[in-house]
This record gives structure tokens, sequence and C-alpha cells, in this order.
């Protein structure tokens, strides 16, 4: 059909603007490098408010040297730097979230203080943790904003608009080398489960449809893409193999010492365990022209040594020192005594710390049965002399206790998940004792439950009990719905630590920790 002139024209004009634009933008584009480039990454994890070093007992059971800490850890990256700089490299650094949560120190100000401090170690990113959304989402988004725009994550989003959240940057761009990387933070979607109910306001998208939405986002305004995520290894290798074209993943979550990391028919995954005991350090080879990966290799290195006076960062030890000696006031006062140490776990049957810290939510609360999540026990105490830190850092989390009604039904539902690993964490009880068959899966052990009994008896479904828990498992956290679910008979405001000292005050002498077998292996 023939088209008018001006039409023609307005068409061709149209076409000769965007092929413009398009040849403008390649040619701002930074041109890739000629030769190989060398990149170094620095990274953390689950550094949980470690001002101090502490006791490395895995590494020395008799005499542990001290380990870490956030003095040793900045001063090691600031050691790498210099070193790298007189080679004419800028390391990447960035750390994969859980930032202050954990230590008298960390819990100052909410953790606003920590967080201050991880701002003068000189991260790139931090990508958030589920631990920053302890005290709800303004505190999270306080903290994000005190890293100054260094905080990252990009699968929050508004479940209204599908937008993501407005007040975190999903990736920072940095450039090494001349080539443009690309940190992308993702955070584990179970964040709902295992923190504060406002999570639940947020959507979490599935971390591996995110990762493709950023790669088309980013296509063409960066040459490589670095996960920076709180995931654990397991959940980063599954997204990791999702997107065999990325050659790096930085993770953390599951506290997993990986000393040269994890393939798995993906790129490499690392992580560093937890508490600054370590920092990861990363080497990889580039192709300049092409920005292919030649090369990547991976090791930790664990933070035993003193630093040199040149390597500290003076900001970093002023913070620290001042959250130290505000957080020590009555952190050293013995409160009891142990006369074998206080065990705990995640693995499958009783832990001794879990059973103790059951049988007190029971006796506080006049319950008929106490149960413990295990992802609430942070730390074990050695034998001898209990302090007040000692209680902190196992009980860290400001939970109280919360007496419920439940259903036998519903209790049965809750020991067959907790068992048979259909939610977050394991339990650990008190009053009840649970018979359970084991198999092997995948060279994993498995559990399925048999039998359970309450005060000695079977348990009755129809029957309702007195149930005592703390009051982050009230609120269904670690995906246990049937106690949000369940009548509360009462809500006691004294901290769960709290009871365990007002516990070794009554007591007289050393005391033995639960040492009973509550999850019990039969042979049907």
């Amino acid at each position: 059909m023939f088209q008018p002139l001006q039409s023609r024209l307005s068409r061709r004009v149209f076409v000769a603007l965007t092929l413009a634009l398009v040849a403008a933008c390649a040619a701002l584009a930074p041109k890739r490098p000629d030769g190989p480039v060398r990149l170094v990454v620095l990274h953390t994890n689950d550094v949980h408010g470690q001002v101090h070093p502490r006791k490395a007992t895995w590494l020395d059971r008799q005499n542990p040297p001290p380990i870490g800490g956030l003095p040793r850890l900045a001063a090691y990256i600031a050691h790498e730097r210099r070193a790298l700089e007189q080679l004419g490299l800028e390391p990447i650094v960035v750390d994969c979230g859980d930032w202050y949560q954990g230590t008298p120190e960390g819990s100052l100000e909410q953790g606003l203080g920590f967080v201050t401090a991880l701002g003068h170690v000189g991260y790139d990113v931090l990508c958030l943790g589920n631990h920053e959304f302890d005290h709800g989402i303004a505190n999270a988004r306080r903290l994000a904003e005190a890293t100054g725009s260094r905080a990252v994550c990009a699968n929050l989003r508004d479940p209204k608009t599908g937008e993501r959240l407005d007040w975190i940057q999903p990736w920072r761009i940095v450039e090494r080398g001349g080539l443009r990387i690309a940190l992308v933070g993702l955070l584990t979607p179970e964040t709902p489960s295992i923190s504060h109910p406002e999570t639940r306001t947020i959507r979490f998208s599935d971390p591996a449809e995110e990762l493709a939405i950023v790669k088309r986002e980013l296509a063409g305004r960066c040459d490589l893409i670095f996960p920076v995520a709180h995931l654990g290894v397991d959940e980063s290798l599954a997204v990791a193999r999702a997107h065999p074209d990325l050659p790096l993943f930085l993770t953390g979550h599951s506290h997993t010492y990986l000393k040269e990391g994890k393939r798995d028919g993906a790129g490499l995954v690392v992580q560093t365990g937890a508490k600054a005991s370590a920092c990861g350090r990363v080497e990889m080879l580039v192709d300049g022209p092409t920005a292919k990966v030649l090369d990547v290799r991976a090791t930790l290195i664990d933070l035993l040594d003193e630093p040199a006076d040149e390597d500290r960062v003076p900001e970093v030890e002023r913070i620290c020192a001042e959250l130290a000696q505000r957080a020590e006031v009555g952190m050293s006062r013995v409160v009891g005594e142990l006369a074998t140490p206080m065990k705990a776990g995640r693995g499958p049957l009783s832990t001794p710390a879990g059973n103790w810290v059951a049988d007190l939510v029971r006796e506080h609360a006049g319950a008929e049965v106490g149960m413990h999540n295990r992802g609430g026990t942070r730390a074990e105490i050695d034998a001898g002399p209990v302090t007040v830190r000692e209680l902190f850092e196992m009980l860290p989390f400001d939970n109280d206790v919360v007496l419920l009604e439940m259903t036998g039904a519903d209790l049965e539902s809750v020991v067959r998940g907790a068992l048979e690993g259909t939610v977050h964490s394991g339990l650990d009880y008190s009053g009840l004792v649970a018979q359970a068959r084991a198999s092997e899966v995948d060279g994993k052990k498995r559990l399925e439950l048999v039998r359970l009994e309450v005060g000695g008896a079977p348990l009755d479904p129809a029957r309702k009990y007195k149930v005592a828990v703390n009051s982050f498992l009230a609120g269904g956290g670690d995906g246990f719905a049937e106690f949000s679910r369940s009548l509360r008979l009462n809500q006691d405001p004294a901290l769960l630590r709290d009871v365990a000292e007002a516990w070794f005050a009554r007591a007289k002498g050393p005391v033995e920790p639960p040492a009973d077998a509550r999850i019990v292996e039969v042979q049907q």
C-alpha cells in the first residue's frame, strides 16, 4: 500500500534516531581489556555480631586457640587490600548476611552499632540475612541504610504490586581490571518461617527464578554476575545448577565451612563457616576480551593470628571496643556450674542442650510437655562455671515462654514434621518420648515416627495437653503452624535466658545436663 511521504520520512527518521542511539550506547560501553584479568574476591557470612575472638575448640579441645572476631577480620581484609594494591589489583569484598544477631555486643541498639562497624570494614556489598529481620522490617531497613547503600537483595517483592521493595537495591555493579561485575543479593525464601512475623507481608521470590530476571535486566550492563546470597549450601547448589553460566556463587546461612568450595555440576559455591572465624578468598582468571572465566579457585583463611598494628582498622577497633565495654556490664557474673558440657546439635536424635531448654520451659510454665527448636540454641557451654554471657550466647534471641493448649493430634503432627524432616528445624522435648524407626535415604539418616508417649502414657489424639514453647515457636516459627493456631493460655514476659539463669540460681552445686534419650530408635 502506498504510504504518504510524511509517514515514510517519519519512519526513516525514527529508524535513524534508533540506530544512532544504539551506536551511542555502544560507544559509551566500556571496552573490555585486551588480555587476561586476575580477580580476587574476599568473602564472609554469618558474622553474627562477633566482636571478640572465640575459642576454636574444633581445632584443639583441650587448649583451644582464640580465633576470629571483627577486628581481626577487618585487619586481614585491610592487609590483603594493601598487598593487592602493590600488584595493581583491588579486591571485591562481600558479606552474605546475618550481620549482628548472636552476641551481647551485636544486639545493642538492635544491631545498629555492630552494623556501623561493618560499614568500616570495606565491603562492596552486604546481602541481607534472615536475622536482619529479627526485630521487624523497619529495623531491617534501618540496618540496610546504615551500611551506606551497600546492602543488596533482589528477591524481596511487594505481594500487591509485584515490584521489588524500594528500600534496598537488588545489586551493585563494581569495576575491576576493566570488567564490570554485578554483585546480586538473594535471600532464602524460608525467612518468613524463621524470622519476625512481619516478613510474611513480603513476597520472597524463588532465587533461581529471580536470578533469571536479573540476568535479563543486566544484559549489556555488566560482564560477569556473582550472586551474593544468604542461602544454605544445598539451596545454593540447586540455584547454581539452574544457572551453569555463572562461575561463582557466594553464600551463607548454613554455617558450612567449605575449605575449597563445592561444585557438584555447577559454578563454584563458597562459604566460610560462621562467627568471623575465617575469611574466604577466591582467585579468578578471566579472559578480558570475552569475559570467559579460565580458572577459579577458593580457600579459607582461619583468623588465628593477632594482626600487626599497621593492619588494624582504627574505626572498627574503636566501635568494637565501645560495644564490648557497654555490653560487658554483668556479663562475667557466674550464675552456676556445669559438671559436664552442655552439648547442642542439629542431628535427628536428642541433644542435652535442647532437652535442658525444653525442661526449662515445661517447668516454668507448669506444662505437661515442653518443646524447643534446635535453631534457637546457638552455642554450647563447657563444663565449669557458667556466666551470664554464656547463657546469652546459647539463647541470644529475645524469646519468652508461652503456654498453649494443644490436641494430641496437633502434637503428633508437630513431632512427625520435626522427626521426618518436613519443617526447618528439629525439636527437643520434655515430658514426651518419641519412638522412631531409622532408615537411610541417599546416604542420610531418616526417621519415621512410630509411637508417642506423654508422661509415660500413649498419646491420645483427642485429648488436650498443656504445652510450653518459646514465643518464636508459638508464632508458627520454623514452619510449625500447629503452634500458632493453638489456644494461648499464658505468656510470661521473662526472657528464656533469664529463666535459665533463675534455674541455675536454684541449683546447688555442679549440675548435669539431661542425658536421657527422648527420641528413641526402635527396630520395628
